[in-house]
């Protein structure tokens, strides 16, 4: 699926219109869609009281849209004017007007927020409600939220009652995700046609709630003329980039793991790392550690192959003995990095791997700390191999020189411009995830949670990703496959256990859940 900016929306929007469809009939859809979720949220609709908050553009239009069918199926529907109806914009006006039948029933009352006493008024409509509709502010927001405006959303905030808001939560800039002044927090909002930007990057992702998309049948041929090169990395995503075996497939045939992973502190990254391997469907993974862990990642993982390797004094791999890997085993992708330390000696290893290994490679944690500075190593090896590197933002600053701060699409750029001209692909752990390819794409995760950020995670992730590179996915497919699954996988492991306290091995538990929900 793809992600838009408002500006990128409304583009699409006014080709729609302009092509298919009038601007009406495109607002009777979007309408549609959040009545749609309002009313899951609030069945038995005869019985459900709610209150819809209106601006005066098109967000507004949807909002009346709603109204109306919420008044036609049962519910009590009260309106909240922050303007004149004559205000409202053309399309708004005449679902405005269609409202003339229902207004003589008991079913729509109109409460107007420009007159006196518009506080009391609004309160008292917020506590009869069972759930409150944003409609104030759409995409085109352009400067902070004041006045009128921002004490409608604070009384909303501190109201209690459910929101649902259409398209972006007011007051959430819907291109960067910046709260602008003050923003409605909701529990669900309804994105319009493809979900913007600023509803999946913080604080904006904090206000959406729930993101759900309302398909208001935007023709494919248009988005594609729009040419986005953002997408979201969702379910359907998943389905496309999961691989499929033959029946008769034998373990080598689905995809062989070489992991270097491991120490004497850090046995248990070892262990994650390869046990989230196996779960993504791999045939086989070979866990070479220090002979010091073999008992801690045969224990957790009697499936991992494990091969010992001499350790250093630190109980790290020493890297002479290492070299032998690459020969003696039989691999079809190599994962280094879990748990190595930055001892001087396992650091070595690294950058002689990333040279000599024929195969795809992916680099986590300290595989990437021992090339730090030296990003070009990497852009250079690719030139024969795809690889992955999955770094959080300190170890992206380390690698690269620079981190990928700021707004989300100059995040997104800068994470483009470090992999372009190569065969990298980058793997930006946060909130959220955000993967860049060699040939200028950018996906984001859409799902996941602050549970996430807990020891061990990220060595679940590089398993899972590692997997899916040993099935031959390629780098792109492995890379998003990896963050969905490890993300929903989080989310299966929260809604059990809750995002406070479940840990890395949760999340790892809930792996084949996730997996089964794509089969």
């Amino acid at each position: 699926m793809k992600i838009v900016t408002g500006a990128e929306m409304r583009r699409i929007d006014e080709a729609t219109i302009q092509r298919f469809v009038t601007g009406i009939a495109l607002m009777e859809r979007a309408g549609q869609r959040v009545f749609e979720h309002v009313a899951s949220m609030c069945a038995p609709l005869e019985s459900a009281t709610v209150s819809i908050v209106l601006g005066r553009g098109n967000n507004a239009g949807d909002g009346l849209v709603v109204a109306r069918l919420l008044a036609e199926a049962g519910a009590s529907v009260i309106l909240l004017h922050l303007h004149r109806p004559e205000d409202l914009s053309p399309d708004a006006a005449k679902n405005h007007a269609r409202l003339a039948q229902l207004r003589d029933g008991p079913r729509l009352s109109e409460r107007f927020l420009y007159l006196g006493n518009w506080r009391e008024a609004a309160a008292s409509a917020l506590e009869e409600s069972d759930l409150a509709v944003d409609a104030l502010l759409g995409t085109g927001l352009a400067k902070p939220v004041d006045g009128q405006y921002a004490e409608v959303v604070d009384l909303l905030n501190d109201g209690g009652t459910p929101i649902v808001s259409i398209d972006v939560p007011s007051g959430v800039n819907a291109d960067t995700g910046e709260i602008m002044g003050t923003a409605v927090v909701a529990d669900a909002t309804v994105a319009l046609g493809l979900p913007k930007i600023g509803c999946l990057f913080y604080p904006g992702k904090g206000c959406a709630g729930e993101l759900v998309v309302g398909d208001i049948g935007i023709p494919r041929e248009v988005v594609d003329e729009e040419r986005l090169s953002v997408e979201g990395i969702d379910f359907e995503t998943a389905l496309a980039d999961l691989p499929h075996h033959a029946p008769t497939a034998h373990k080598f045939a689905r995809g062989s793991l070489l992991l270097v992973a491991g120490s004497r502190r850090y046995a248990g990254a070892a262990a994650l790392a390869a046990t989230a391997a196996l779960r993504t469907g791999a045939g086989i993974v070979y866990c070479a550690g220090p002979e010091s862990i073999r008992a801690i990642v045969q224990t957790a993982a009697p499936e991992v192959v494990f091969v010992s390797i001499a350790e250093t004094a630190s109980g790290s791999i020493a890297h002479r003995a290492a070299e032998r890997l690459l020969d003696e085993v039989r691999f079809d992708a190599l994962a280094v990095g879990p748990g190595l330390t930055a001892d001087r000696e396992t650091a070595s290893f690294v950058p002689w791997a990333l040279e000599r290994c024929p195969k795809p490679i992916l680099l986590d944690a300290d595989g990437l700390n021992a090339l730090a500075g030296k990003f070009d190593l990497v852009q250079r090896a690719s030139r024969d191999k795809e690889i992955v590197v999955t770094p959080h933002s300190g170890e992206l600053a380390r690698l690269a020189g620079a981190g990928a701060d700021g707004l989300p699409m100059e995040r997104i750029e800068r994470l483009r411009s470090l992999v372009a001209g190569t065969w990298v692909t980058i793997v930006h752990k946060g909130a959220p995830t955000v993967v860049a390819h060699h040939d200028g794409a950018a996906s984001v995760n859409m799902g996941g949670h602050p549970g996430m950020a807990t020891a061990g995670s990220g060595d679940v992730l590089t398993g899972v990703v590692a997997g899916f590179l040993a099935q031959g996915c390629g780098a792109a497919r492995a890379a998003r496959l990896g963050v969905y699954l490890h993300s929903r996988a989080a989310d299966i492991a929260a809604s059990e256990l809750g995002e406070r306290g479940m840990i890395a091995r949760d999340c790892l538990e809930a792996l084949p859940l996730a997996l089964r929900e794509l089969e």
